[in-house]
């Protein structure tokens, strides 16, 4: 933490769980439903992989190779280390070139599951680095970025999400503008997510 503070950064405990994540120049992508087409009759390994399954179709679109992982060989291992997510793949993960391209998180209860993972853009290997215990070299040998693999840009990986995860439901995706109840719950939310009680609850 003393890292993440002296480079100016600020830091969560996502609800998900999962391991460190830097969020930086990368794109965030959210999944929330109780429809049939991911929840019903789907555990958590299933309704992952089928969300990152509309994931490789994204980058398809784009003419980026992605495919899905198998996981390390000592992935089960590595999950209680303390090794940074994009530092080994899980099964179902999205990677490039044998390199971790996409980490991702699920939570869900009886109503409805959330999965959220981030993309990144580009990488400050170093900063990521110090705020994990980790190394660049590790960090750069086991993930890759957007820009690295491809001059597609975010806003087309952006355009190549929204259309795939349409294709996936049959259905057009509409723009969700939030009311004053939504702002004020966001704000609710926010100040119990920036707190301590919640960060520092293990």
């Amino acid at each position: 933490l003393e890292a993440v503070k002296e480079n100016g950064c600020s830091f969560v405990r996502r609800i998900t769980g999962g391991k460190t994540v830097l969020h930086n120049d990368e794109i965030t992508y959210s999944v929330i439903s109780s429809e049939d087409i991911f929840y019903k009759d789907h555990d958590l390994y299933r309704s992952y992989m089928l969300i990152s399954r509309a994931l490789v179709t994204a980058f398809k679109y784009l003419e980026i190779d992605a495919y899905l992982s198998s996981g390390s060989p000592s992935h089960a291992k590595l999950s209680k280390s303390s090794n940074p997510c994009f530092s080994f793949p899980t099964p179902n993960e999205l990677e490039i070139n044998g390199k971790k391209i996409v980490g991702s998180a699920q939570k869900r209860d009886k109503q409805a599951l959330l999965q959220h993972g981030s993309i990144p853009v580009s990488m400050n290997y170093g900063l990521y680095a110090r705020g994990t215990r980790s190394t660049p070299e590790l960090l750069q040998n086991m993930m890759t970025t957007l820009s690295h693999e491809s001059g597609k840009t975010a806003a087309q990986l952006e355009q190549a999400l929204i259309d795939s995860f349409q294709s996936f439901t049959g259905g057009p995706m509409k723009e969700y503008e939030f009311d004053e109840n939504d702002r004020n719950a966001i704000r609710e939310l926010t100040e119990k997510y920036q707190s301590g009680a919640w960060n520092f609850r293990f």
